[in-house]
């Protein structure tokens, strides 16, 4: 019983590490200097046919939508031509409740992380930890890894299947030339994705660091214990 006890506390551990990293590379790809350089990076002021200045402004606008507490209504005409319809502007919305859903599952990680953390440092189980933040590591990167192979193999499925788990089907498809497709074309979920992949691992290989660290602090615990029992 103990055994099994013991086990599940390390899954249901590595689990809230998995998901405070997972979802903290998400954050962090929702600042608004990480779209603004992205999309001047990717040449979309040029494939879009607006200026450079349009693409930073109205891109902004759709991060702050989707991202921010608090934003301004995107314009349904912009320069004269159509801009974002009730479809693109009611999908936005869904991005938004899936994103607030993902912060409020990490904020909730990180606080029960803090709580676990907190009580293993008292009764000094730094074993415990360690294990459960090399699991935590583990899980993360071959997550990782499967979902940038998928990319590799074909984008394309992995982005309608990523699409279809969060969004009703029919709402989250817009033409080539609609404005939130040129602002956002392919290559910039690609690149984003890229971009989560390295975060997650960077997040889990700083987890094997703080897993070594403890563990050499629990060796110590064990060395004292042993000497005082002498």
């Amino acid at each position: 019983m103990r055994r099994f006890l013991g086990g599940a506390e390390i899954a249901v551990v590595a689990v809230l590490w998995a998901a405070l990293i997972v979802g903290s590379a998400v954050s962090a790809l929702t600042v608004p200097v990480y779209t603004s350089a992205l999309t001047q990076a990717l040449g979309v002021p040029a494939s879009s046919g607006l200026p450079a200045a349009d693409v930073v402004k109205l891109s902004g606008e759709v991060r702050a939508l989707v991202a921010d507490a608090t934003y301004k209504p995107l314009p349904a005409t912009w320069e004269g031509q159509p801009a974002f319809d009730a479809a693109a502007v009611s999908h936005l919305m869904d991005v938004r409740r899936v994103i607030s859903a993902g912060r409020f599952a990490t904020g909730l990680a990180a606080l029960l992380l803090a709580v676990y953390v907190g009580a293993c440092l008292m009764r000094r189980r730094f074993g415990q930890m360690a294990l459960g933040m090399n699991v935590a590591a583990g899980l993360i990167a071959v997550s990782a890894v499967l979902a940038v192979v998928a990319a590799v193999v074909d984008f394309d499925a992995l982005f309608a299947a990523f699409h279809g788990l969060f969004f009703a089907a029919g709402t989250w498809m817009f033409p080539a030339d609609s404005l939130l497709i040129r602002l956002f074309p392919e290559r910039f979920w690609e690149v984003s994705g890229g971009a989560w992949a390295a975060l997650t691992l960077l997040g889990a290989g700083l987890l094997v660091v703080c897993a070594r660290l403890l563990r050499t602090a629990a060796a110590r615990v064990d060395a004292s214990r042993t000497a005082n029992n002498v």
